[in-house]
């Protein structure tokens, strides 16, 4: 289960470093558009495989396809800029610890679950 989440988190630093490297000029226009690509397939409810057909397969696309991707992407972007990005990633992580926000999700799930309990 460790590696399990290893990878999970290395993906979404990897995210992080993707986004902040984007910005920077010294990054080539083709893994902006990469990136930019990247993201497009991640928000989009349109999947290689889908869910509703493959339902097993069409989570095991994403799970392989994005880290592919990410991990080809970064490749192509120099050195010092993904350490640059990297530091920036680090900082943010550091910081972002919002437990107001994960307390009011909880609270909001648990009232939709009492309701439902309630009345249904």
């Amino acid at each position: 289960m460790k590696s399990l989440w290893h990878w999970i988190k290395r993906l979404k630093s990897d995210i992080f470093i993707l986004y902040y490297a984007s910005k920077d000029p010294r990054v080539p226009w083709q893994a902006k558009a990469l990136v930019m690509l990247l993201a497009a397939y991640i928000i989009s409810p349109i999947d290689l495989l889908p869910d509703f057909i493959f339902p097993g397969l069409g989570y095991v696309d994403d799970m392989v396809l994005i880290p592919f991707v990410a991990e080809f992407i970064l490749n192509m972007i120099p050195k010092p800029v993904v350490s640059e990005a990297n530091l920036k990633a680090m900082h943010l992580s550091r910081k972002a610890k919002n437990w107001t926000g994960a307390v009011l999700v909880f609270a909001v799930i648990l009232l939709a679950l009492v309701f439902a309990y309630k009345y249904l």
